[in-house]
């Protein structure tokens, strides 16, 4: 149970610890983003049309009332047209790296990796084992999370491959201390 605990921890530090190196000094949490260009006048224009925090989809569609064929053959034809996008908005703003983000951040990269020192320990596998084991719960949450953003909502192909580096790569990091504190003996 100690290891477990320990690996968890460990792995959780591990993996913020490579979150921040990944977003701060690589590209990788910028992969896919660029610059809104004239974004006064856009924010301008947002700040009248938008009232409320939300991520906005457009055009949209509203799935939940019955539309008539007739409505739902203009929102196809809008849809094709375009354009087609999500606007993550928040009119207020807040400090860019405040204590709360980075307090959140770390709490999340503890649980997971103590999840991940759950799972291990039902394993009677060998190092290599532990380490595949771990770097496949990576390469199943970006498959899970991030390839449905990129085939239904359009997220740059090279976004998508950024969220790719930093889950299997700060999995594969998280794997070798878990690989090393986790699992069961291996029985013979």
């Amino acid at each position: 149970m100690k290891n477990i605990v320990l690996g968890g921890m460990l792995a959780g530090v591990v993996l913020f610890v490579w979150g921040a190196v990944a977003h701060l000094l690589l590209p990788v949490g910028k992969m896919g983003m660029r610059e809104l260009p004239h974004s006064t006048s856009i924010s301008y224009a947002l700040d009248l049309a938008l009232e409320e925090s939300g991520l906005y989809a457009f055009p949209w569609m509203n799935a939940d009332e019955n539309m008539s064929k007739k409505a739902l053959a203009d929102w196809e034809e809008a849809y094709r047209d375009g354009p087609v996008g999500m606007i993550l908005y928040h009119p207020q703003g807040e400090e860019p790296m405040s204590s709360r983000l980075f307090a959140v951040q770390f709490a999340t990269d503890l649980a997971a990796g103590l999840i991940a020192a759950v799972l291990l320990s039902c394993t009677t596998l060998s190092f290599a084992g532990r380490l595949l084991f771990v770097t496949a719960i990576g390469v199943f949450s970006w498959i899970t999370s991030s390839i449905p953003w990129w085939n239904w909502y359009g997220f740059p192909a090279e976004f998508v491959a950024g969220a790719g580096i930093y889950m299997i790569v700060g999995w594969f990091l998280a794997g070798l201390v878990l690989a090393a504190l986790g699992g069961s003996q291996r029985r013979s």
